[in-house]
């Protein structure tokens, strides 16, 4: 069973889902211990990580940032070493 959306509405505003363009699957500049893919729906075509489907925090100005780690105490961020 592919996976679901699980921030639509307000919830997107704030963490928006990380979008790949293009035909090609989506890379990494680093190795990944996992599978990157990208699954289409409503939104357009998002990026997941072993079949899960990934965000970003719309509070992030520059590439590197996490600040939306810890807000309510259930996000968790992936780093590009996965930690």
């Amino acid at each position: 069973m592919p996976p679901t959306t699980v921030c639509s509405g307000g919830c997107a505003s704030v963490w928006p889902p990380l979008l790949v363009s293009g035909s090609s699957p989506p890379t990494s500049a680093t190795s990944l211990p996992g599978k990157l893919s990208a699954q289409a729906d409503a939104n357009g075509t998002q990026v997941e990580y072993n079949g899960h489907p990934l965000y970003i925090y719309s509070g992030d100005t520059a590439p590197g940032q996490t600040t939306g780690e810890g807000i309510g105490g259930i996000w968790h961020v992936v780093t590009p070493s996965l930690t």
